[in-house]
């Protein structure tokens, strides 16, 4: 395997070679080249080509899946944070008490109907009444 300035060294020494037979070629056919700008020309049309040849056999990237989250910690900030809005809010929406019919419900079908019926039309929940039910969803085996 060659090294990096190996490589660099024989690009630039074949850029240089065509940049070299192009000039010649340029004189040859009384184009009346001027050897600044065909220098600039020759850096920027090598590099553009050099690095459109560099990325040709690169193999395109791929994202890879990683495993599925194993804890509930977004779950549970989100948990906290709709918990906090309805204890602090002035006219709390209903986010609590479909979060807490979910919950139920995850755990036993049954008790997520009860929770449902106990709590339509609530609009507050105070916190003994969130308390006993959430005693009663983790008391579900």
């Amino acid at each position: 395997m060659t090294s990096l300035s190996d490589r660099l060294t024989g690009r630039v020494a074949k850029g240089v070679g065509l940049a070299v037979a192009g000039f010649g070629a340029a004189v040859l056919f009384d184009m009346e080249p001027q050897p600044l700008p065909y220098v600039v020309w020759s850096v920027v049309v090598l590099t553009t080509a050099y690095l459109v040849i560099d990325t040709l056999d690169v193999p395109t990237a791929e994202w890879l899946q990683g495993p599925p989250p194993t804890d509930r910690v977004d779950e549970a900030s989100s948990d906290l944070r709709v918990l906090s809005s309805h204890v602090q809010s002035d006219q709390p929406s209903d986010a609590l008490a479909h979060r807490l019919v979910a919950l139920a419900r995850a755990r036993d079908p049954d008790l997520g109907e009860t929770v449902r019926r106990e709590l339509a039309g609530t609009r507050r929940l105070s916190p003994a009444d969130i308390d006993r039910i959430l005693t009663r969803i983790e008391d579900v085996p």
